[in-house]
């Protein structure tokens, strides 16, 4: 348990990474990376989205606890709520990426819900982390990692046959971050 209170940042992203690895090598119906998000791999009526519907869930879950465990702080209460947010997109899965004839919009609504309140509660993250820190090297590699989630979010709607390749440059920013920078 001391290791996963001093290094649940670290402990949940590889964890995340791995099992987005596994889902992607084990993926069916035509699923493109370039093209199909991370979430596509754990959609509705998916056979084998429950393995990306766990790193979702293990993700979410490790980080939180690890939060927990080191006491809940306001500093730490975003990336708290973003770890949560994250875990419940595993539990609410997006729509299908092949033809189906039934799924469940409102399903796809909270996934989507989800996904949007980590996204802010992380960006929420980073800033409470650039402004309570000293040095003003780290606070500009916060503001950089700030400003390019804002970029690749913003770009992640518009570039719809390459929202694969948005959403895996916007994890590994978010993961780089969450590995080298946070400090709780």
């Amino acid at each position: 348990m001391e290791i996963l209170k001093q290094h649940y940042n670290i402990i949940s992203s590889l964890l995340f990474v791995f099992l987005i690895i596994i889902a992607h090598f084990y993926s069916t119906h035509n699923y493109n990376w370039s093209r199909n998000t991370i979430s596509d791999l754990g959609s509705q009526g998916y056979e084998r989205g429950f393995m990306m519907q766990l790193g979702f869930l293990i993700f979410g879950l490790t980080l939180s606890i690890g939060i927990l465990l080191n006491g809940l702080t306001w500093r730490t209460a975003p990336l708290f709520i973003y770890g949560l947010s994250v875990g419940l997109t595993g539990i609410f899965s997006t729509k299908p990426f092949f033809d189906v004839q039934v799924y469940s919009v409102f399903q796809d609504s909270l996934h989507s819900l989800f996904a949007k309140i980590a996204g802010v509660t992380f960006s929420i993250g980073i800033l409470i982390q650039m402004f309570y820190t000293d040095n003003h090297a780290i606070k500009w590699i916060h503001f950089m990692f700030f400003i390019l989630i804002l970029a690749l979010s913003a770009s992640f709607g518009l570039l719809k046959n390459q929202q694969g390749i948005v959403q895996r440059i916007l994890y590994l920013v978010s993961i780089i971050w969450l590995i080298k920078f946070y400090k709780p």
